[in-house]
């Protein structure tokens, strides 16, 4: 089986014990004015985008924009649809503005708008949130979390959030709400939110019982946003599927839709997983590379072993989480204060809680001495990781490979994998 490696593959033959590989589900992509066309004529939980705006009248209309961090396929069309309902509905172009959720992130330069955005900055107004400054107050939410958002978006007549939704590994899924929290948050709000990530229920694919989800939503909530556009995407980066409409209801069709494409079911654990990050981008550093994991790992036997894939050309990435996987031991990371948890290198204390429970082998370009200081096992093959693991599993061991870890998330018999269950 050849397995994505930067822009190359690499060549896994099926091991002893091999179980299968998963792969999501994957429909024939539809031209992408069809689907536009037929999500806004039947919008999820409201009504039409061009009844609604033409009924309320607004003075202006600030679109929530996701930033280059999140690179959504076709956005410059997508979003060219949207401001055709408006102008449609009577909207002055010259009451659009368009306003980039940053939360943390660093702020684009032009060529970042013009890449992300394409053309549309020639013609609209585009600004972008700074989580420090311009901000206001919207109260707390049941958990006691203080909500302070974008003043401009607060103020607006309507607002509309846009997104792609995916997996994500403090959210459940990312899309939705998370462009109010963290897109246009303040900081104290992202850092007091994101600090519960080592709480019980929080995890990738999951919502119920977690609690950083739960407060996005009530972020959201509070905010009353005027309507959502979220995209789904294929693996390969192809619009599958577009939900509008009201901000709860279309996100959670959205997911609803991804879910059934990227939840597969398998009937036994196994000891090893043998994961790529996908290929590149997915796997131009260190960083994006591990990621991978959080997937593939449902798919694991409690102490099982990781073989994890990917080139790293462009280095580890993330700096504050290389200081903190340097500077720390595991059950230091483990163990860490939530009080003194802060947003940049917060995944690591995820990554902690893996490499507490679990050997993880990882094959890239990367200088191997390195690689070991951040408690990863570096090994120069699949072959030579194999070795490695039968040794400690035994002949008999049960093998999965996943090609696209960041793609599926395994399901024993139908069910989430208990998140505690990582360690900690």
């Amino acid at each position: 089986m050849d397995l994505r490696y930067g822009k190359g593959v690499i060549n896994v033959q099926a091991p002893p014990g091999f179980i299968g590989s998963l792969e999501p589900r994957v429909s024939a992509a539809r031209p992408l004015d069809t689907l536009l066309k037929e999500s806004f004529l039947k919008p999820v939980g409201q009504i039409r985008l061009k009844e609604l705006v033409h009924k309320n009248r607004p003075g202006d209309v600030v679109i929530i924009v996701s930033d280059k961090t999140r690179k959504i396929a076709n956005y410059e069309k997508i979003l060219k649809f949207l401001l055709s309902e408006l102008v449609d509905a009577g909207v002055d172009e010259k009451q659009i503005e368009f306003l980039v959720a940053l939360g943390t992130h660093q702020a684009h330069s032009y060529e970042d708008n013009r890449k992300q955005y394409g053309k549309l900055v020639e013609d609209f107004c585009f600004t972008q949130h700074d989580c420090h400054a311009g901000l206001v107050s919207l109260g707390k939410t049941t958990t006691g979390l203080g909500v302070q958002v974008s003043r401009r978006v607060h103020d607006a007549d309507f607002v509309i959030a846009t997104g792609r939704v995916d997996f994500h590994y403090l959210a459940g899924y990312s899309g939705g709400r998370k462009s109010i929290l963290p897109g246009i948050a303040s900081y104290e709000t992202i850092r007091n939110n994101h600090k519960k990530l080592m709480r019980r229920g929080v995890w990738v694919g999951q919502v119920e019982g977690n609690i950083i989800a739960k407060e996005m939503a009530e972020a959201g909530n509070l905010l009353g946003m005027g309507y959502l556009l979220n995209v789904v995407e294929t693996p390969d980066g192809e619009t599958a599927e577009v939900f509008v409409g009201h901000h709860a209801h279309a996100f959670h069709e959205a997911v609803r839709y991804f879910s059934k494409a990227r939840r597969v079911p398998i009937t036994e654990p196994a000891d090893c997983v043998i994961v790529s990050a996908g290929g590149y981008p997915n796997d131009r550093d260190f960083y994006h590379t591990h990621k991978s994991m959080n997937l593939a790992m449902s798919a694991l036997k409690d102490k099982g072993s990781i073989i994890l894939i990917g080139q790293c050309q462009g280095g580890f990435g993330n700096e504050k989480f290389m200081e903190l996987m340097l500077d720390n031991k595991i059950d230091d990371l483990v163990e860490f204060p939530e009080e003194k948890i802060d947003v940049g290198g917060h995944r690591a204390f995820l990554t902690a809680r893996i490499l507490k429970r679990h050997r993880v082998f990882a094959v890239t370009d990367l200088d191997s001495e390195m690689v070991r200081k951040i408690h990863f096992l570096p090994v120069e093959s699949v072959d030579q990781a194999l070795n490695e693991v039968t040794k400690e599993h035994g002949a008999g061991m049960k093998t999965i490979i996943v090609p696209n870890g960041k793609a599926v998330l395994p399901l024993l018999n139908g069910k989430m994998k208990n998140s505690n269950s990582l360690g900690g």
